[in-house]
Parts: structure tokens; sequence; C-alpha cells
């Protein structure tokens, strides 16, 4: 009776096996069939393909790696390099030197070791009446020096070997603003030009080819106008313009400030020296003039016996009148 009992048991226990074996395979093929039935979802495409070689971005095609590139979170090799500056440097000096001929050739010698050259120069010497009264010191030569802008700084300090220097002012000119300005601009205009010459290729009639000769020709100017700015510009930045003023004297400007009782006795040394200079000066115009002063004298003194004869004569000639009367 119990071997009956467990063997009936055990069928049943196989048969509850089967059926819960034969119900989850149903469950999966239902849900087998669900999925295929179901309409299958597209998948969600990666950004970069959204982007593509080229994306919309407000109304304008961008390229991807553009984008990439204006992201501040971009690698430093990756973003654009920023447009240099555009500055202008100019500066005037003045030098004084009692060895004239020498300091202008030192200029020449320092112009041509820092890579520059000498735009214009004038000379003022010595003319030969200057040199016959003795005077010495009023020599003056003024050079405009051109010189690379990386040695700019290092040429203006080198000027104080050629004399003593009194006198400098630098100044700059910034014109980045300007001349990318004028970059753009030029740009725009050759963008305008490439299309209207495309234009005049597929242009029919005459007074069409008429129009845009016009237009061309004013584009044209205004392009070399541009590029003409554009040029001068990159002169003057490339090569700074210093002015030196070049002076002959016998005694260099002091420098330092000077106390009071240090400018009165340069006062009263200055005033000596000027007298000194006054009377010699004379000496030398009264040697000068001595032979004209000597004619002068003999002149003079003709005149006047030739005036006391005549005042005489007229002095007899009046009392012969009175006598006769």
């Amino acid at each position: 009776m119990k071997k009956t009992f467990a063997i009936v048991l055990s069928v049943l226990l196989l048969l509850s096996l089967c059926a819960c074996g034969a119900s989850s395979k149903g469950q999966s093929a239902r849900d087998s069939a669900y999925y295929v039935s179901a309409p299958a979802e597209e998948p969600m495409p990666a950004p970069e393909a959204v982007m593509g070689e080229e994306a919309a971005y407000g109304g304008f095609a961008v390229n991807s790696t553009e984008m990439k590139a204006a992201s501040p979170d971009a690698p430093e090799a990756e973003k654009p390099e920023v447009d240099p500056e555009k500055i202008i440097y100019s500066a005037d000096a003045t030098v004084e030197t009692t060895e004239f001929e020498q300091t202008l050739e030192k200029l020449q010698a320092l112009v041509q070791q820092y890579g520059g050259f000498i735009e214009s120069s004038s000379i003022n010497g010595s003319n030969y009446y200057s040199q016959a009264r003795g005077y010495a010191g009023n020599r003056s030569a003024n050079y405009t020096v051109r010189i690379p802008s990386t040695r700019f700084s290092e040429l203006m300090g080198s000027l104080s070997t050629l004399g003593n220097v009194p006198y400098t002012y630098t100044y700059t000119e910034n014109i980045t603003a300007r001349y990318y300005d004028v970059q753009a601009r030029l740009t725009a205009y050759q963008t305008q030009e490439q299309r209207l010459l495309e234009m005049m290729e597929k242009a029919e009639t005459v007074s069409d080819i008429i129009v845009i000769e016009d237009r061309l020709t004013e584009l044209r100017y205004q392009i070399e106008s541009l590029q003409s700015t554009l040029t001068n510009w990159d002169r003057q930045v490339s090569y700074s313009t210093v002015n030196v003023n070049i002076n002959e004297v016998t005694v260099f400007t002091p420098e330092a400030k000077l106390s009071y009782g240090q400018r009165l006795g340069l006062a009263v040394r200055n005033g000596l020296k000027s007298t000194a200079e006054f009377f010699s000066d004379f000496l030398l115009w009264f040697v000068e003039a001595l032979p004209a002063l000597v004619i002068l004298a003999v002149l003079i003194v003709v005149a006047v016996i030739l005036i006391r004869r005549a005042a005489k004569k007229r002095r007899a000639r009046k009392a012969a009148e009175r006598e006769a009367k």
C-alpha cells in the first residue's frame, strides 16, 4: 500500500513538473511573438552622427571640427590662434656731441648692426662766414632711421654711446582694431569681385555686362586702396621710426638737477663766457671790417672838407653883396 502511494505521488510530481515547463515555454513563445509583431524602434544615433560633417547651427552650416575647435573644452592644440597685435613704435631723440664726424659714423654703424636702414638724412655744416669768424659747434644733422621693431628698445638704449642725450620721446600707436577691420573689408570686397566675375561669364546682354564692369571698377579701386593701407601699416609695424637730431656743442647740457648755488655759479660762468665771446667776436668783426671803415672814414673827411669849402664860399659871396649895397 505504501509502495503504491509512493508511486502515485511520484507520477503526480512528474506531471506537475512537465506542466510548469510547458507553461514557461508558452510564455516565452508569447513574449517572442509579441516582440516580433511589435514595430522595432530605430536606435538613437550618436551625437557625432547627428552633426555629421556639417551640422545646422543657428541657420548656418557649421563644420563639426570647427565647433570642436571653438569649444572651450577643446585641447590647446585645436584652439584657433589669436591674431597678433599691430603696434607702431616711433621715437624722437636729440644727441649732443663734441666729435661730430665720429658720432655720425657711430650712428650709421649702430643702424647697420641692428638690421635697419637710414630713410633720410640732412647735415647742416659751417658756412664760410662762420668759419672765417672762428665759430665752432654750430653743425647739426637730422637722421630718420627705420629699425626692426624687435630691436627698437636696443637702439634707444644705445643712443647714449653716441654722446649726451638730453631729450628722448617714445610713442606708440595700437592699430590692431583698424588693421583687422580693413582686412575684413578687403576680404569681403574680394569675395564680391569673384562673384561679379562669375556673373560676368553668365551675362547675356550688353547692358548687364556694362553694369557688372562698372561695379567691378569700383570694387577694384576699393581693393587697391585697402591693400595699399595694409601694406603701409605692415611696413610701419615691422620697422619702427626713430628721428635722431645730432647737435655739435662745446659743452654738454647738464643732466642732473642743479641747486640754486650751482645754477648761480653756472650763470656767472656763462655770463663771463658770453662777454668774452662778445669782445672776441667784436674784435674779429672790427678787423674784418677795417678796410671798409678806412674807406668810409676817408669819404666822410672829403665830404666834410667839401661842405666847409662850399659854406665858406657862400658866406664870402653874401658878404660881398652886403658891401656892394
